[in-house]
């Protein structure tokens, strides 16, 4: 017999995971506070410690107090205020772009991104470990596209020359969620050097902006490369800017076509002001002495992880290259990845737990997330409960 019961019950059934939601009661910047436990946390995107800083409570106060608890509307209607206006101008200024275009989330923007970017003459190049919102993008813009690895980079150089007449889009990351840094970058930006009207090529640097480089630009600053050669680059306000949201600068033309083009954006009610005050607090955080302490903070905690790790003799994923707060470390199957996750939780210390379909079947891992506000004590004991149980 066919029902809407039994389809729901064979489609759970045949789910390879699920995912554990847990409740946390408050808010702590090392701990997951549950009702039943503490977990010391390497899960969060809060990279510089900012969620919960009094100075972004007041500002989301205020921010309620001004405009209320929502934002009332879409952003053509009644849903956009002076508040948005100054994030949109403080973030393009800083990132020193023309325009900046805001988004509920980052998966709203990417989802609808390649839809207003594509037509019949298009084809887009995108890195093969990209994000499932840009995988979903792509696909639901029914657009030409081609996966790509570092090594075949020179593959998309031969098929741009040998299509002249064709507009490209090549798409990748600064740091990717689950494998960390991106260390071709360098090589995408010479594309766009050697074709800068027929490559329009898009960064979303989520895991980077705020937390990496000198200045908080990201991962391309970090890695002594400029940003700015970028024609979209996309960040989030809910990782190092502990607030919620996403967002895409670039030229002022592309901007404005953007902002009246991508449907996710144009009919979707927008992001609260409140959240948007917060947004440019944290900002003006990051922009300042303190945020350079931050970032310096966490980059002696990623230094101090690799280090204790690689003593301890544990397989840290391209250990030299990954510069970003994401740490993987790599695991030979199933049963070990699930051994070391419990062992680890058996001793109140949280991590992610990874594999297929998120990533290849043969490529389980830890997945660390590293903030500054990570003692050494914790990374010493994250390390040292590992250790315990990955040699045997």
């Amino acid at each position: 017999m066919f029902s809407w019961d039994n389809f729901i019950q064979e489609q759970t059934q045949q789910l390879p995971n699920l995912r554990i939601w847990r409740a946390k009661t408050r808010h702590d910047p090392r701990y997951l506070q549950l009702a039943e436990q503490n977990l010391l946390n390497f899960v969060s995107n809060d990279y510089l410690g900012l969620n919960g800083d009094p100075r972004l409570i007041k500002a989301l106060q205020d921010g309620a107090t001004r405009y209320g608890s929502g934002s009332t509307g879409a952003p053509s209607m009644s849903g956009y205020s002076q508040e948005h206006a100054k994030l949109s101008l403080n973030l393009a200024a800083w990132l020193g772009f023309e325009d900046c275009l805001l988004f509920n989330s980052g998966y709203q923007l990417n989802v609808s991104l390649f839809s207003a970017l594509v037509n019949s003459n298009t084809h887009i190049w995108f890195a093969k470990n990209s994000h499932a919102s840009h995988i979903d993008g792509i696909l639901l813009a029914k657009a030409k596209f081609t996966t790509f690895t570092p090594e075949q980079i020179s593959l998309v150089v031969r098929a741009i020359e040998t299509d002249p007449i064709k507009l490209h889009i090549i798409l990748c990351e600064g740091s990717f969620s689950m494998d960390g840094s991106c260390n071709y970058l360098a090589q995408l930006l010479e594309i766009k050097q050697k074709f800068p009207q027929q490559v329009l090529l898009i960064i979303d640097d989520a895991h980077g902006v705020g937390a990496l480089g000198q200045s908080g630009y990201g991962t391309l600053e970090q890695q002594g490369l400029d940003h700015r050669q970028v024609d979209l680059y996309i960040g989030t306000l809910g990782k190092s800017l502990a607030s919620h949201g996403g967002f895409v600068v670039g030229n002022a033309a592309l901007i404005h076509y953007l902002r009246h083009s991508v449907r996710s954006q144009i009919f979707s009610t927008m992001l609260p002001p409140a959240q948007a005050a917060v947004s440019n607090a944290a900002l003006a955080i990051i922009q300042s002495g303190e945020g350079i302490q931050l970032r310096d903070k966490l980059a002696q905690n990623i230094a101090t992880f690799k280090q204790l790790a690689l003593t301890s003799g544990i397989n840290i994923y391209q250990a030299e290259e990954n510069i970003s707060a994401i740490q993987l470390v790599m695991l030979n199957d199933l049963s070990q990845l699930n051994l070391l996750h419990q062992h680890l939780l058996d001793r109140q210390i949280l991590v992610g737990k990874i594999a297929y379909p998120t990533v290849a079947k043969n490529t389980p891992r830890l997945r660390i997330s590293l903030t500054s506000a990570h003692t050494y004590d914790d990374i010493t004991k994250l390390v040292a409960t590992l250790a315990e149980k990955y040699h045997r």
